[in-house]
């Protein structure tokens, strides 16, 4: 578990390291962007379910593309949790979300195919007689 959770930090700081060279948002220093980070897991872990909850008919009548709107909300208040990350607009962290969602989306989804092919690569212990 631990080491699922170092994985999606890396992978948060690399997908941060990136949407600061792609888009106005900034930092200051390295460190800033694992500081970053760790408040948007944080945040992502307990503060994004209750504005989904909240948000829920939004959510719904939008077929999902609300959670945009949250994701963007979640990065455009990140600078008041970290000092040294910068958002200059709400477009910004608009583009910057949805580049955030895809660079960890993709690498979420190579880290679950991993997983799955270690798990099927363990040998079975079942009592099955195949004749």
């Amino acid at each position: 578990m631990l080491r699922r959770l170092f994985w999606h930090w890396a992978i948060l700081v690399i997908g941060l390291y990136l949407i600061t060279l792609i888009t106005p948002i900034s930092c200051d220093a390295p460190k800033d962007l694992a500081w970053a980070a760790l408040a948007l897991i944080l945040v992502n872990t307990f503060i994004k379910p209750i504005l989904i909850f909240i948000s829920l008919p939004l959510v719904l009548l939008s077929l999902g593309l609300f959670l945009l709107i949250i994701n963007a909300i979640i990065l455009y208040t990140l600078p008041d949790f970290v000092t040294g990350f910068h958002v200059p607009n709400f477009l910004s962290a608009f583009f910057g979300s949805l580049l955030l969602s895809l660079i960890t989306g993709l690498f979420t989804g190579y880290e679950k195919r991993v997983s799955v092919r270690r798990v099927e690569a363990r040998p079975r212990h079942d009592k099955v007689i195949d004749i």
